[in-house]
């Protein structure tokens, strides 16, 4: 009887080495599907992610730890603002987004410390134009940074922009409107998140700590954008803020998508454009840039020199030292050198009458090389010296030492017989 073993794909069956995919986490529970917009009438960040034009003048948040794709997806954003003629300023405090100025309606600007923004200027020149402005911060301290965003929030409500709106990107939010303190900034823009709504004025925070953001900023948020989140207190913090009108095994799909996800992942929560499928949604920010994204991870190249089969060989190499007492190899001698009474052959030559063997000299110890010059053995030789003489003097002294004993005993003892 026969036996037949069939080679199976374990793979066919769902067994895999590494972790479950977001999509596949979440495919169950509806949250995966592409979205059904057209190009032309919405912002689109991915297959499974776009937004209608009004999210222009929401409040969004934008989260995750380093290197998990926040700031691309900002960049996505941006450029679809761009795309559609929609303006935005981004504050660029990590120099994330300086790419964006090679789009046709979009310009950068770098101020540094002896230098000023006419923030009225700037405001004016956003109602009257349909460019969008990068300013990019790093040239500035953090407190020059927290008044230059301060001020511009302020000059910003006051202007009447008509209807039309403006989106604010704020990277490092927390360093603006953080839990802890209240810097220059902080008031302006918790202001700008509860008043802006209404002028047309939106507001992106992105940040990689959402509990170091304030609560009084981030209630505000209608739209929340997550990547990657492994930190106990941020998740405590996105528990606490989507915990409001939202049934706590939704917040539980939420955060266990969060530590899912990875780079360039994102788990998407907003009441307001996801009512059909839950509130949440899940994919990759996986539209095509336009432009160059300027947070990758910094390349580390080793300084050290090439080493090649020629580095050692162009390099000086030490010179083997001889002593002319010990030979290496068969020396070479004249027959001048030796004075001789051979015999002459017929030619007029000498005839050897024996050979020579300079190797037989070997065994020779006053051929060997010393590298003490014969300064040790000398030493070695009076050591030696010195104690046999101590030995000689030991045995002398008992000697005397047994003869006067036995000359106080014989005394002793001949006085008792007399």
């Amino acid at each position: 009887m026969k036996t037949y073993c069939l080679i199976m794909d374990e793979s066919n069956w769902g067994l895999q080495k590494e972790d479950l995919a977001l999509d596949d986490v979440f495919k169950l529970d509806g949250a995966v599907h592409e979205h059904e917009y057209n190009e032309n009438e919405a912002i689109i960040m991915g297959n499974n992610f776009a937004f209608p034009l009004d999210i222009a003048y929401e409040k969004i948040f934008i989260g995750g730890k380093t290197g998990s794709g926040k700031s691309y997806a900002a960049g996505v954003m941006m450029e679809e603002f761009s795309r559609h003629g929609l303006q935005f300023v981004c504050f660029d405090a990590l120099d994330a987004h300086s790419g964006l100025h090679t789009l046709q309606n979009v310009e950068c600007i770098s101020p540094r410390e002896d230098e000023t923004v006419n923030l009225i200027k700037l405001v004016k020149n956003l109602k009257n134009s349909n460019t969008s402005l990068v300013i990019n911060l790093v040239n500035l301290r953090l407190d020059t940074q927290q008044r230059l965003l301060g001020d511009y929030c302020e000059t910003l409500l006051a202007e009447d922009f008509e209807g039309k709106p403006v989106m604010t990107f704020l990277e490092e939010c927390q360093d603006f409107v953080p839990q802890m303190g209240k810097p220059f900034s902080f008031s302006p823009i918790v202001r700008l998140c509860k008043l802006g709504r209404g002028k047309g004025l939106g507001a992106t925070l992105i940040s990689q700590r959402p509990a170091a953001i304030h609560k009084e900023a981030l209630s505000q948020v209608s739209t929340y954008m997550v990547h990657n989140v492994i930190n106990t207190k941020d998740l405590e913090a996105l528990k606490n803020q989507l915990s409001f009108g939202t049934d706590k095994e939704t917040i539980k799909k939420i955060l266990s998508g969060i530590s899912y996800s990875g780079p360039g992942e994102m788990v998407c929560f907003s009441p307001k454009y996801f009512k059909d499928v839950g509130y949440i949604k899940v994919g990759k920010v996986d539209r095509p840039r336009r432009t160059e994204h300027g947070g990758k991870n910094i390349e580390v190249k080793s300084q050290l020199a090439p080493i090649s089969s020629n580095t050692f060989q162009s390099q000086p190499q030490p010179v083997e030292s001889k002593s002319d007492l010990l030979f290496t190899e068969k020396p070479h001698f004249e027959a001048s050198d030796f004075n001789s009474e051979n015999e002459l052959n017929e030619y007029g030559e000498e005839i050897s009458t024996y050979e020579t063997d300079y190797y037989d000299d070997r065994n020779d110890t006053s051929l060997q090389w010393d590298p003490s010059y014969g300064q040790e053995t000398q030493e070695l030789e009076t050591e030696t010296d010195n104690k046999n003489s101590n030995s000689m003097k030991a045995v002398a002294a008992v000697g005397l030492f047994s003869t006067g004993i036995y000359l106080i005993t014989r005394g002793i003892a001949k006085k008792k017989t007399e």
